[in-house]
C-alpha cells in the first residue's frame, strides 16, 4: 500500500527535467524582463539556480547517492548566501533558502535511511521525501514568476523575528 504513495523513479525523472526547464525559463524570463532596468537581483538568483540544477545533467542518475544531492544543495545554499550578501533580495532568496534547506535535510535523511540503516522499504518518511522534494522544487521555480509571498515564508520570518526580539 505504501508503494502506491511513493513517486516512481520514472515520474521523478520527468519532474526533475521539468524543474530544470523551469529554472532555465525563470532565468530567461528574469533576464529579458530586466533588460532596461537596473535591478538584476532575480537574474543573478535564477542564474545560480539554473547552473545548480542543470549541472545535475552531468551526473549518472544510476550511481548518484542521496549524499551527493545533499552536497549539491549545500553548495548552492552557500553560493546563494554569498550572492545575497551583495544583492540583498528578500523574497526569492527566502524561498530558495527554505526550499534548498528542506531538500538538503530530506536528502541527508534518505542517505541515513538507505545507506546507514539499510532500509529500502517505503515508510512515512519515504513518502514525505518523494512529495516534498518535488513540491519545494516547484515552489522555488514558481516564486520567480509569481513574485509574491504565496506560502507566507517572509511573513512568518518577520513574525518570528518580532517574537524573538520581544523575548530578548
Amino acid at each position: 500500500m505504501l508503494d502506491d504513495l511513493v513517486l516512481s523513479p520514472d515520474v521523478s525523472f520527468y519532474i526533475g527535467a521539468l524543474v530544470q526547464w523551469g529554472f532555465l525559463m525563470a532565468f530567461l524570463y528574469s533576464f529579458v524582463s530586466s533588460i532596461n532596468k537596473p535591478d538584476k537581483k532575480r537574474v543573478w538568483l535564477s542564474l545560480v539556480m539554473t547552473v545548480s540544477y542543470l549541472s545535475s545533467l552531468f551526473i549518472d542518475i544510476q550511481t548518484v547517492l542521496y549524499l551527493d544531492f545533499f552536497y549539491f544543495d549545500m553548495a548552492t545554499i552557500f553560493a546563494l548566501v554569498v550572492l545575497n550578501l551583495i544583492i540583498k533580495e528578500r523574497l526569492i532568496f527566502a524561498y530558495l533558502l527554505v526550499g534548498l534547506s528542506v531538500n538538503a535535510i530530506l536528502f541527508l535523511g534518505m542517505h541515513l535511511d538507505t545507506v546507514v540503516y539499510n532500509n529500502y522499504e517505503p515508510w512515512l518518511f519515504t513518502i514525505v521525501y518523494s512529495w516534498l522534494v518535488n513540491f519545494n522544487d516547484f515552489a522555488m521555480v514558481a516564486v520567480f514568476f509569481i513574485k509574491k509571498d504565496f506560502l507566507g515564508l517572509v511573513k512568518a520570518k518577520l513574525c518570528i523575528y518580532k517574537k524573538l526580539s520581544r523575548s530578548v
